[in-house]
Order: C-alpha cells, then sequence, then structure tokens
C-alpha cells in the first residue's frame, strides 16, 4: 500500500511538472500584434496641436506599453517609421511607399522584433488590376499597398505570414476587390501556414468587403478567448470624428491561429489623441 500510496504521488507530481511545462511554454510562444494607423507626418501644419512632431512620442509611449511582437503601420511615411525605430527597442521593419516602390510617401510598414523572428521573405503588392506594378486600382483616389511578409518564430520554429494593408477611403468598388485580391494571395498559403492579415480597412463590419474576408478568415475579436476591451470604434477624428460602432481596423486570421485576447487601446494624453485612429492590439498562438 505504501509503495502504491508513493507511486501515486510520484505520478501526479510528473503531471503537475508536465502541466506546469506546458502552459510556461504557450505563455512564452504567445505573439502580440498591434496594428496602428499613425495619421501621415505631413497632414497636419507645425503649428497644428495634431501634428506629427507633437504626437510621435505619444505614439511611442503606447507602442513601449503593450510591447508588440509585431507591429502593423498605416499611412506611415518614411521618416516616421525611422524615429519610431529610434524610439523603440529590438526592431527590424519592411516596408515601401506607395507612391514609387521606394521612400517617397506612405507605406503599410510591419515592424517585427529581431530576437523574436527571423525574415524569410518579403514583398509588396499594390491595390489594383496589376498589383506587381506601382498602380492605383478601380475607383481609388489613392494608390494603395499590401505588405507581406514570411517570418520564422524563433522560439516555436514555425513559419507564418503577415499581411498588413490599407483600403482606400473614397473607392468602394476599389475596397470590396482590395478585398477580393488579398482573399485570393493569402488562399495561396493558407493551407500550409498560420495567417495574419492587419490593417486599416476603412470599411465597417457591414461592407461587401468584410464579408468578403471572413468568408476565409476570422476577425480576431469574435473569436478571441477574452472578451474584447475597448469598445467598437477605431477611427476617432482626434476627438472630431467620434461615431458608434465605427472599427475599420481589424486583424483577421485563419484557423492555424487561436486568439487569446483583443484590445482597442483609447489613450488618449490630457485630451490629446496619438493618432485619429485608435490602435488594436490582439494575442495569439499558432495552433
Amino acid at each position: 500500500m505504501l509503495k502504491d500510496h508513493f507511486i501515486m504521488k510520484n505520478i501526479i507530481y510528473v503531471l503537475l511538472l508536465l502541466i506546469l511545462f506546458s502552459n510556461t511554454l504557450a505563455q512564452t510562444e504567445k505573439i502580440k500584434i498591434m496594428t496602428y494607423n499613425i495619421r501621415c507626418g505631413f497632414c497636419e501644419d507645425s503649428s497644428n496641436v495634431n501634428n506629427w512632431s507633437k504626437r510621435k512620442y505619444f505614439v511611442a509611449y503606447l507602442i513601449k506599453n503593450h510591447n508588440p511582437d509585431l507591429i502593423g503601420l498605416q499611412e506611415a511615411e518614411m521618416f516616421q517609421v525611422k524615429e519610431l525605430i529610434e524610439m523603440l527597442d529590438e526592431y527590424d521593419w519592411y516596408g515601401v511607399s506607395r507612391e514609387d516602390g521606394k521612400e517617397g510617401g506612405e507605406s503599410t510598414a510591419i515592424l517585427y522584433r529581431t530576437k523574436r523572428f527571423e525574415s524569410k521573405e518579403k514583398h509588396t503588392l499594390w491595390l489594383s488590376e496589376t498589383p506587381e506594378q506601382v498602380s492605383k486600382g478601380w475607383d481609388a483616389m489613392y494608390k494603395r499597398t499590401v505588405t507581406i511578409i514570411k517570418l520564422k518564430d524563433l522560439m516555436s520554429s514555425k513559419e507564418f505570414y503577415y499581411f498588413n494593408t490599407h483600403f482606400d477611403h473614397i473607392g468602394e468598388t476599389a475596397r470590396t476587390e482590395s478585398s477580393r485580391l488579398l482573399i485570393n494571395k493569402i488562399a495561396k498559403y493558407s493551407a500550409d501556414y498560420p495567417i495574419i492579415l492587419s490593417g486599416d480597412f476603412n470599411y465597417t463590419s457591414n461592407s461587401e468587403g468584410y464579408k468578403i474576408i471572413t468568408s476565409k478568415l476570422s476577425d480576431s475579436k469574435y473569436i478571441s478567448k477574452a472578451e474584447s476591451i475597448g469598445g467598437n470604434i477605431t477611427f476617432n477624428g482626434f476627438g472630431n470624428d467620434i461615431k458608434p460602432d465605427n472599427k475599420i481596423d481589424f486583424i483577421f486570421v485563419n484557423n492555424k491561429v487561436e486568439v487569446l485576447n483583443h484590445i482597442i487601446d483609447t489613450t488618449t494624453f490630457n485630451v490629446l489623441y496619438p493618432s485619429d485612429h485608435y490602435p488594436v492590439i490582439a494575442e495569439i498562438l499558432f495552433k
């Protein structure tokens, strides 16, 4: 009896250790993603309280506070990305200007933590009928891009694709067709890899484009294991254009990704807004 009792205690002890190890491993393999439209650097003149030079420290503070592993930016001009990189720790990045494929305008840059990820592939497509060329699509007012990067997670050794984009704010056809273009592109990888798609889509969940995206991917807000925090508004217009349920910034994932939590950070600084959008943050695990 005593021998059996001793064996049973040892078995329980080993099982508890295995559970603890499994939970610890899961904690270390979590990936935190942030999507953030930081508002273009030259959109307000230097005298305006919302000029980038006055906001950039707030933006950097919010990013540091959440400490994301991956960041998808929108409206990020090259000088803004470089200034953020200087203020943040341990990130590398990839992105090109939508205007010329180089450095002459806004980008959908992706930042990734260098100690966590190794870049395997990177590419930019234009949201248009000729995605491999610098081009404007359908009824869009501006050229629009999606930044694509294949990363290897150095903790789990898993490889995955991260897509980050910014859809046009005027062209409804452009938004719908951009959604279709992305889903077709993602379909080439989705069977074999975890997929993350983030961005400012300039539409809400009632739109045709959203329905196209969610026919193949899931909105992280609605599959989060923890209840979403921060409401359902992401565009704030620097406090001048806040409308109910105006959530136009999203993080989508495929069925190889588990979402642990979802947050919209509505932090302001003495009524000053870091951007005219709130950042969206999700914590995930690969299945």
